[in-house]
């Protein structure tokens, strides 16, 4: 009786996952947008019903209704008219997409803490839970049996919109082929606008029953593991699967595991202990080993990434075969070099932690400028890579008193494994499927290792120390800056020179093409594990410098859904396509908030910037800079060759009439 009262419960929590997943699923299979901001859309719509509610006293009749039928919807239809039509019009891929969600989760989650300032709030309840006898002595409330009705009518009703309606068939055309489409007379912006409504109303409606039990924007938005993993076991399509996902796994499985723990007081005990709040992550992470292939819609040939990492738009050449803008382009990287060199003269002791953490981001920013923009392979596991070469620099250090620029390499070459070990999927996935299964092991890597108390042995406030060399330590301010600067230099030389030469030319086949690149004797399974090792490396060494500024290792620090993704659309935003995005997109990352004096504002800048990557030339800020600076260099080219054309063109002649002309000129007369 005990286990079915838990199963009961278990399948009500469960649906309101299933209503969920099913939102994620829906826009996903009408629009072709994998919806990173779901979980934010839940929790502003939440708030909007707190506020209209208890904030202004609006009845809940009518509140009720503005939030869920107006302002979820209404939202959907915005999104749609100003972010995604822009990026379907220009055949945007799964990246810019992906960085166009993540700008609307940072601005939602940043216009609430603004708005509510991020206090924990009680949700009005819409149902009384009231609790109904069963038989035998089972219990449910009644908003619990609500939750259960309310998923299954949903599920029929969207089922049946897609298979037997006009609209669910236009739905299907436009997100396979929308200029086929539109051939055909469908309407395919109305299509996206009706299907972006529907699937944020359902992103409002979980928020608001989720926030029955507590209206908290950090706790809420993080809804969107639990939806990744419903969305992925449902394979991205099935909504009727998504719905026994959420009821059976994520809903009673994880009400039963509350009270399962046969090996409790042993090692195998806490292992199972903390496993259960992150069944979520077990879940996503095994369907995603499990799965060979994803039904992804409306995924472009190159893996997902459009036009943003097809290396440098091609420039106008001068007759002589210099580019117009070379010799500016030459002055950037010195210049930037210079600014460098010359910014702890700038700093003052309350901004030095800005300046100690600039060049440890560029470097774990290069990283992803070397996996995702030279080889095309969208990786979220970033944080995951720099935090682990964190955390074994810090218990190599710690533990066995090695000099701490020895363990730093050590780390890295320790991050080199992990990264085999999200290469291994590339090998055959791409695009969405390879970016959610290197998130899935990112977030267990974080789960089951930085958090564990078992495999850590508690990590957070873990003791890290600067390095030193030849007996002169580098732990003032000055000293660890040109320590980083130097490190810094030598990795974005390791970048740069990855893409360069043969290899350069293979990484760049396998992102354009990788059927072309396999068609020519190009072995991708060994190219992509390098690739990934090589990006690992990398970024385990940044990941050193983050936890040697702060001088404490902080699990929180590489926090994949705070961390991985945030530098990813950081990194799309600035430019993947080469080394200058990393350093802008650092320079951007942290200076915003030093310049403007407040934490948090360079997230909602950029996250700003990313709901206009549709309209930017080149689809990011370099492009946008490198177009400005080509057309400024072009029109002073232009009046220089004009000014030295106007001084060598020869004197026009004069004209003197002959005296025979002259004397006919006067007869005339």
């Amino acid at each position: 009786m005990f286990y079915l009262q838990l199963i009961l419960a278990g399948i009500a929590t469960g649906c309101i996952y299933s209503l969920a997943g099913m939102g994620v699923v829906l826009t996903y299979n009408a629009t072709g947008v994998f919806n990173f901001a779901h979980g934010a859309i839940a929790t502003f719509v939440a708030y909007t019903l707190w506020q209209l509610n208890a904030g202004w006293g609006v009845p809940l009749a009518i509140a009720a209704p503005i939030s869920l039928v107006v302002i979820g919807p209404g939202l959907g239809f915005l999104l749609e008219r100003v972010v995604f039509r822009p990026l379907a019009r220009r055949g945007a891929g799964t990246s810019e997409k992906l960085v166009a969600t993540l700008g609307i989760f940072v601005l939602l989650l940043g216009v609430t803490y603004v708005i509510w300032t991020g206090n924990v709030r009680q949700g009005p309840r819409l149902i009384s839970s009231r609790p109904l006898e069963l038989a035998s002595g089972l219990r449910i409330g009644l908003d619990q049996l609500v939750v259960v009705l309310l998923a299954v009518v949903l599920s029929v009703l969207v089922w049946w919109l897609f298979r037997r309606t006009r609209l669910g068939c236009d739905i299907r055309a436009v997100v396979d082929r929308r200029e086929l489409a539109e051939l055909a007379a469908v309407d395919s912006d109305r299509v996206a606008a009706i299907a972006w409504a529907i699937g944020c109303g359902f992103a409002g409606l979980t928020g608001v029953l989720f926030a029955q039990n507590g209206l908290d924007p950090y706790h809420l938005t993080l809804l969107v593991v639990e939806t990744f993993s419903i969305a992925v076991v449902a394979r991205l399509t099935s909504l009727p699967m998504a719905l026994a996902a959420g009821v059976l796994l994520l809903g009673v499985g994880h009400s039963l595991l509350t009270q399962f723990n046969p090996f409790a007081g042993s090692t195998a005990g806490r292992i199972v202990a903390e496993l259960k709040p992150n069944l979520s992550v077990v879940i996503l992470f095994a369907a995603l080993v499990l799965y060979r292939r994803l039904d992804v819609v409306g995924e472009d040939g190159d893996g997902g990434l459009g036009r943003i990492g097809r290396g440098r738009r091609s420039r106008r050449r001068s007759p002589s075969g210099a580019s117009p803008a070379t010799g500016a382009r030459a002055v950037v990287p010195a210049l930037v070099a210079f600014g460098f060199v010359v910014l702890p003269f700038f700093l003052s002791r309350t901004t030095w932690a800005y300046g100690h953490r600039l060049p440890a981001l560029v470097i774990v920013f290069a990283s992803i400028v070397a996996v995702t923009g030279f080889s095309g392979q969208i990786s979220l596991g970033q944080a995951a890579f720099a935090g682990f070469g964190a955390f074994l620099s810090a218990r190599l250090s710690n533990t066995y008193g090695l000099p701490v620029v020895l363990t730093m390499l050590l780390g890295g070459l320790g991050a080199i494994v992990l990264g085999l070990i999200a290469g291994l999927p590339a090998v055959k996935r791409r695009g969405l499927f390879l970016a959610l299964t290197t998130l899935a092991l990112g977030l267990l890597v974080y789960s089951l290792v930085f958090q564990s108390t078992v495999f850590a042995g508690g990590v957070n406030g873990l003791r890290v120390t600067r390095p030193s060399l030849f007996g002169w330590s580098l732990d003032g301010s000055y000293a660890f800056y040109y320590f980083e600067l130097a490190v810094m230099s030598v990795m974005l030389l390791l970048a740069r020179n990855l893409r360069s030469g043969r290899l350069g030319r293979i990484l760049a086949a396998i992102r354009d093409s990788e059927t072309a690149a396999k068609s020519v004797g190009i072995d991708l399974r060994t190219y992509k594990l390098f690739i990934f090792a090589a990006s690992a490396f990398i970024a385990g060494i940044g990941g050193a410098l983050l936890t040697m500024q702060s001088k404490a290792f902080s699990a929180f620090q590489f926090e994949p859904l705070q961390s991985s993704l945030l530098w990813f659309m950081v990194v799309i935003v600035a430019g993947v396509d080469s080394i200058g995005g990393a350093v802008l997109g650092a320079g951007l990352f942290v200076m915003l908030d030093v310049v403007v004096k407040q934490d948090g504002v360079s997230q909602l800048v950029i996250g700003a910037i990313a709901l206009t990557l549709g309209r930017l030339p080149g689809g990011n800020l370099l492009g946008l800079l490198r177009s400005i600076g080509d057309g400024a260099v072009r029109r002073l080219e232009r009046v220089f060759v004009d000014a030295a054309g106007s001084r060598e063109r020869a004197p026009a002649p004069t004209f003197r009439p002959s005296p025979l002309a002259l004397d006919l000129m006067e007869r005339s007369r």
